[in-house]
């Protein structure tokens, strides 16, 4: 099928594909089609992000910006958080029926439905979670959320934590075998990677300080 393709299917364009792709492709346009085959995960998943990209804007027009117009700030934020909760609560479900129900497994590769909803799944209750330690920090006055330096230091300095935080995923890539980690040493290199991806944000925040702009 279409995610074994994606998935296990051979690097370079050849006849076993002309049940999948159409058959101009595969003999009239035998470079064009190598190109496609040996890039598919890119080309197609662009579909699965896309995808991603237009059901997070739902899941943000019901659960946040709907909540705009209640009359009082903590009525907001309890209708706010109320509302991230159950959509947190269905996409789960949504999610256990996709691979426990039907047995489809989550696949980045492929981006397919199991992992569209499982990364919907995962950021809303993580969303969720900040918004209601957000909103019930001491700093909170007036049922105004309060962000900690962290957050608001990743959302200013948003491409550098990007660019630094690939660069480390590329030496831990390099010099740790991740496949065959246990799972206390994964455990243990993702809380280094953490920890220095989030010190290369506040290490900004506080450099270019001066330059907020209030």
């Amino acid at each position: 099928g279409g995610q074994d393709f994606i998935e296990n299917g051979d690097r370079r364009c050849n006849e076993s594909y002309g049940e999948l792709l159409p058959t101009w492709l595969v003999s009239g346009f035998p470079y064009l089609c190598n190109i496609f085959v040996a890039n598919r995960e890119g080309i197609l998943g662009v579909v699965g992000y896309f995808s991603l990209r237009l059901f997070s804007e739902v899941v943000a027009r019901i659960c946040i910006l709907s909540t705009k117009d209640a009359s009082q700030q903590n009525n907001h934020n309890q209708l706010r958080h109320k509302r991230l909760f159950i959509m947190s609560s269905v996409l789960w479900a949504a999610h256990l029926c996709l691979t426990v129900g039907v047995q489809i497994p989550n696949s980045r590769r492929s981006t397919n439905a199991s992992f569209i909803l499982w990364s919907l799944s995962h950021n809303t209750s993580l969303l969720c979670l900040i918004h209601y330690v957000m909103t019930r920090m001491p700093a909170a006055e007036n049922g105004n959320a309060y962000a900690p330096q962290i957050l608001e230091a990743v959302n200013r300095f948003g491409l550098a934590v990007f660019l630094s935080s690939n660069i480390l995923t590329g030496l831990v890539n390099l010099t740790v075998d991740t496949l065959h980690s246990s799972n206390g040493k994964a455990m243990f290199v993702l809380s280094i990677y953490l920890a220095l991806v989030c010190g290369v944000a506040l290490l900004l925040d506080n450099v270019f300080k001066k330059e907020k702009v209030n």
